[in-house]
């Protein structure tokens, strides 16, 4: 972690122990303006004077600056190889990109539903279906590997559902070309309570990143407003909209995870 975040965790870390500068600088051993300069982000301090001042705070010095992956329960199925994570942050990146850009594909397939009649419709929309899929796993993947690398259950649960979910879904929306299609219905609405919930829990768990500040707090609001907005059906337009938005900040949050991976190895 790089100032200013390492000050303002710190800071944050001190107001929670309720001490005051003074009280913190006499039991690290140092003057209380090098505090001042490290919680404003002027400098950046040597490592055992981080460790010094975290010791007293009680807070380990490796959960900020060693950050390493502990294998997750979802790793065996999910193909997680827990010696290449950046790389496999890095590809959930990329394929985020991908199942943003597909996903507009997607709902335009949707919007064409009445030419499903069509066999190139079909296979458009099979290939569209399949892309969104792959695209989605590898990009949800990354969410299960931030869950199990600050050990956060709920981000790990959530993520791994919503693969879950949108798999079978996706399987009932391909099969609906040739049959079931009288229970088209119940499929859409069965699909946006189970996103909706899932979206609410997925928000809940991004806003536990506190390590990622602002980002985690408002990707997770974002998350939450598209989980409920789906919830109520009636405001599921809304809802595809603010998906298509958090989406965008959920790429940006897997590589700023990445990047803190990076300068930690």
């Amino acid at each position: 972690m790089k100032q200013p975040e390492l000050g303002q965790k710190i800071l944050e870390l001190r107001k929670q122990k309720g001490f005051t500068q003074e009280e913190l600088v006499e039991q690290c051993n140092i003057n209380v303006r090098t505090i001042q300069r490290i919680e404003a982000g002027d400098v950046a301090p040597r490592s055992y004077t981080i460790k010094a001042i975290l010791e007293v705070l009680g807070f380990d010095y490796s959960e900020i600056f060693d950050k390493k992956y502990i294998p997750g329960k979802f790793d065996t199925i999910l193909g997680i190889d827990k010696n290449n994570i950046y790389k496999q942050l890095n590809i959930a990146m990329i394929f985020g990109i991908v199942y943003f850009i597909v996903g507009f594909f997607e709902v335009g397939a949707e919007f064409l539903s009445f030419e499903k009649e069509s066999s190139i419709f079909k296979s458009i929309y099979i290939a569209i279906k399949t892309l969104s899929i792959i695209s989605l796993f590898l990009f949800f993947r990354g969410f299960v590997i931030i869950g199990a690398m600050f050990k956060n259950y709920l981000l790990q649960i959530s993520a791994f559902l919503i693969i879950v979910f949108v798999f079978f879904f996706s399987v009932l929306d391909v099969t609906s070309l040739y049959v079931w299609e009288e229970f088209l219905g119940v499929f859409g609405m069965a699909k946006l309570i189970a996103y909706g919930v899932l979206s609410i829990l997925l928000g809940i768990a991004i806003r536990r990143l506190v390590d990622f500040g602002d980002l985690a707090k408002w990707t997770g609001i974002l998350e939450i407003i598209t989980g409920i907005c789906l919830l109520a059906v009636i405001l599921s337009p809304i809802g595809v909209v603010t998906q298509f938005i958090v989406e965008i900040f959920e790429i940006i949050l897997i590589y700023r995870v990445g990047l803190v991976l990076k300068e930690s190895v």
